[in-house]
C-alpha cells in the first residue's frame, strides 16, 4: 500500500461532517485501506467531526474544523481532527456521550489535545489491526 496524506478544512457546521467523512473514505480506499477498517476509521473520526461541529464554538460564533489523515507504509493510519475552539468538560447526560467510548474501541491509541483548541488523534495499526 502507497504511503499518502490528506488534509481538509472546513466551517464547524454539521453539514460538513458528511462531506469530509466521505472524503476519507476516498483517501483510505485509494490508498488500499481494507473496507472493514475503513468503516472503523471513519466512524471513529466521524465522532470526532460531530463533537468538533456540536461543541467546538458558540452558536454566534463562526469556526472551522480540520480533517488530517497519514498513511504510512509500516501500516499506520493517524487521522486528526482539529477546531480551535473550547474543550468543555460535561457532565453526563443520559443517552449521550459515547463519542470517546467509541473512537476508543476503534483507534489502537486516541489522544486528546486541548492546548490550542482541541485536537483528537486517532491512531490505528493495521498490522495488528484495530
Amino acid at each position: 500500500m502507497p504511503a499518502g496524506e490528506l488534509s481538509i478544512e472546513r466551517p464547524a457546521k454539521q453539514w460538513a461532517a458528511g462531506p469530509m467523512r466521505r472524503a476519507l473514505d476516498a483517501f483510505l480506499e485509494a490508498v488500499g485501506v481494507p473496507l472493514d477498517d475503513r468503516r472503523s476509521m471513519i466512524l471513529a473520526a466521524g465522532e470526532a467531526l460531530a463533537n468538533a461541529v456540536e461543541h467546538a464554538y458558540p452558536s454566534d460564533e463562526p469556526g472551522t474544523v480540520s480533517l488530517r489523515a497519514q498513511f504510512a507504509s509500516d501500516g499506520r493510519v493517524v487521522v486528526a481532527v482539529a477546531d480551535r475552539g473550547r474543550f468543555v468538560y460535561r457532565d453526563p447526560v443520559p443517552g449521550r456521550g459515547f463519542g470517546l467510548r467509541i473512537m476508543g474501541g476503534m483507534a489502537h491509541e486516541v489522544h486528546i489535545d486541548t492546548t490550542a483548541g482541541t485536537t483528537v488523534r486517532l491512531t490505528f495499526n493495521l498490522a495488528e489491526g484495530t
